[in-house]
């Protein structure tokens, strides 16, 4: 696809490796008026210490957290900026289920349709966090955790200068637009306690 600009946004990526498979989640920010590289490296800060203080906590060791990268979306050669000062494993004490098994959380905008939501598949589930009646479903405790995770960085964005946490859809009715569009990210949830399964994060 030709290159699709979002304008005043960037693409953040959390990156990992999943027994030794790589695996990321992928969240977007818009700063009105324009950035500066300054406000990538301020950004890239803030995920990274949200990532130690939220996420591997609730991770189980074979998830291992690599770095943040912030990716400028404006123009075709934008700014970058990384950061992996708290890199590592997780800190939960359980192995992990394979690769593939995963939890859907729901990022939402307040407003209708597809284009105006999100997903984003958890990295890491731990053994011990699956009902003991029911290995299809995670515990609701561990459920509200990975929400609470998530939404962290949605807060943590807000709270970095004027950056603003935002969803971005590059399509409308099966056709990609010619500017990406931006919806308030607001707030958080899951749909049930199913678990999920991502096929492409499974080893080669």
């Amino acid at each position: 696809m030709a290159f699709q600009p979002v304008v005043d946004t960037v693409e953040i990526d959390i990156i990992y490796t999943l027994n030794g498979v790589a695996a990321q989640n992928v969240l977007y920010a818009e700063l009105p008026g324009g950035y500066l590289q300054a406000d990538l490296v301020a950004l890239a800060a803030q995920i990274d210490t949200q990532v130690q203080g939220t996420w591997k906590a609730i991770q189980p060791p074979e998830a291992i957290y690599v770095r943040s990268e912030v990716r400028g979306l404006a123009v075709p050669n934008d700014l970058t900026a990384s950061n992996n000062t708290n890199a590592g494993p997780g800190g939960i004490g359980a192995a992990t289920l394979p690769n593939n098994v995963t939890f859907a959380v729901k990022k939402e905008s307040g407003l209708t349709g597809r284009s105006a939501r999100g997903r984003l598949y958890w990295i890491g589930i731990p053994f011990n966090s699956i009902q003991a009646t029911d290995e299809n479903l995670l515990t609701a405790a561990h459920a509200a955790l990975i929400v609470a995770a998530v939404d962290s960085q949605r807060v943590g964005i807000l709270a970095v200068g004027a950056w603003l946490p935002v969803l971005v859809s590059r399509f409308e009715e099966g056709q990609p637009r010619d500017f990406g569009r931006k919806f308030s990210w607001v707030t958080t949830s899951n749909v049930d306690l199913r678990v999920d399964t991502q096929r492409g994060r499974l080893p080669s």
